[in-house]
């Protein structure tokens, strides 16, 4: 456990740590996590928190909830509105794709689709560059995106984006009519 500081305070943020990372450090970290798995685990139960695995990427979870329903509610809407917004610009973005801001600002204003889907991520923004601004940072925040190419501003997805698509994927919600129909 020679990254335990880096993974505790990479995952406490909320971020994640993913095996396709474009930073060398974090795929490092992630190997460490990989081969004593089971250390980790231990040391995070101990303190509150579980130490979960995806397809290729860690993240924290809490076995206390510390925000009330509705906050986690809000929380969930907003993700689900980015990867609608995400799937919608660019149906194949999955781990390892890659697009620049420019890219995706000339397909926002190409898209009326877009342009009213990109609206509703932040209330408080009204420019689409500033939208996509903040949705990158945020993207990167988590680490469900990396900066790959600082230049040209290109980004590739990480493994941690299928945390995003799995955690929408187990939404099941059965129609009533349907039921009343067989």
């Amino acid at each position: 456990m020679k990254y335990l500081k880096q993974t505790y305070e990479r995952l406490i943020r909320g971020a994640f740590i993913s095996r396709d990372s474009v930073s060398k450090d974090i795929r490092t970290i992630f190997k460490d996590i990989d081969d004593h798995r089971t250390d980790y685990i231990d040391y995070f139960s101990k303190i509150g928190l579980n130490l979960e695995e995806g397809d290729g990427y860690f993240y924290l979870s809490r076995t206390e909830a510390r925000a009330n329903l509705s906050d986690k509610l809000v929380r969930f809407s907003h993700w689900i509105d980015v990867l609608d917004f995400i799937k919608a610009w660019e149906p194949a973005f999955v781990p390892g794709f890659q697009f620049t801001k420019s890219a995706l600002l000339l397909k926002i204003d190409a898209d009326i689709e877009l342009k009213d889907k990109i609206k509703s991520l932040y209330a408080d923004k009204e420019k689409h560059s500033e939208i996509v601004n903040k949705l990158i940072d945020e993207m990167t925040r988590y680490g469900f995106v990396e900066l790959a190419e600082e230049m040209s501003e290109k980004y590739e997805a990480t493994n941690a984006f299928l945390y995003l698509e799995e955690l929408v994927g187990m939404l099941t919600i059965e129609d009533p009519e349907d039921e009343t129909s067989k």
